[in-house]
């Protein structure tokens, strides 16, 4: 009797011990990544699936992609914030950091560059003939519409000189020209590398700003302290992993390296313009 008294309160002992620490066998939230939307949905999340897996693995817990249908709206849920993780812009970086306190934590180490294209056999040669000429551009709080047509303004091409046409993300501005919608677009240098073989060839170039700082991946203030470092642990190591050099050769953005924090105030250049272009 005597056992099966003892017996039983062990078994009542171990169910009360589980019910006390079952919260923390339960499985960690999804991570929220938020990745701005310079491409068209589809064409984003079917490049950034491998960082996806990537982080999935690393971190061992489900990640989930988000992104917006605009860059105002994606800039309205940065602020907020609303992501754990955000994928953005150098100069929207600093914004988040500036205005919802993101923590900036690594870059993709090649530079960017603005570059104006237009289709292959245009009777268009320099920017000289880009006057009255319609001109396909995508937001304008986007980092190399800002440098493009700031480097056309110095030249004295400045927008009232343009047919500027506005177009949704970067990979449909460069179909327009294709197409013949428009004359020329301003588009990142990478951005042909996500159209069909085919259309890509029907581009050129014909503009190339200087160098600029490419996209900062940073983690929301929310985040505790080691979850943000194995965030950026995991980014870290994106080259190791066959779907890590995937994403970086198809996105061209070379690799990834620890972002200097204070590095960070250089790009309050370009926030004056932004500003104004979110009307704030």
């Amino acid at each position: 009797m005597w056992s099966s008294r003892k017996c039983c309160r062990s078994v009542l002992f171990v169910l009360f011990m589980l019910a006390q620490t079952g919260h923390a066998a339960e499985p960690a939230p999804a991570l929220r990544v938020g990745i701005v939307p310079y491409l068209s949905p589809n064409v984003l999340m079917s490049l950034f699936a491998p960082v996806r897996e990537h982080l999935q693995r690393e971190l061992r817990r489900p990640v989930e992609l988000y992104t917006a249908p605009d860059v105002r709206s994606f800039v309205k849920k940065t602020l907020s914030p609303d992501y754990d993780v955000l994928i953005s812009s150098a100069h929207l970086s600093r914004l988040a950091q500036t205005r919802g306190g993101y923590l900036p934590e690594v870059q993709f180490s090649d530079d960017l560059y603005g570059v104006i294209f237009v289709a292959k056999q245009s009777a268009i040669r320099d920017v000289a003939d880009l006057r009255d000429k319609k001109l396909a551009v995508t937001d304008r709080t986007i980092l190399v519409n800002i440098a493009v047509l700031n480097a056309l303004s110095q030249i004295n091409i400045n927008e009232s000189k343009l047919r500027l046409r506005p177009n949704i993300n970067q990979n449909t501005a460069l179909l327009s020209i294709a197409q013949g919608d428009n004359d020329a677009a301003i588009a990142a240098h990478f951005a042909p590398d996500q159209m069909p073989e085919q259309q890509r060839g029907e581009l050129r170039e014909i503009f190339r700003t200087k160098a600029l700082p490419n996209v900062i991946v940073s983690t929301s203030p929310k985040l505790p302290v080691m979850d943000r470092t194995a965030i950026s642990n995991a980014m870290l190591t994106l080259a190791d992993s066959t779907e890590g050099k995937n994403f970086l050769k198809n996105s061209r953005y070379g690799g990834v390296k620890k972002i200097d924090v204070a590095s960070m105030k250089e790009l309050d250049i370009y926030l004056p313009e932004t500003l104004r272009q979110l009307g704030q």
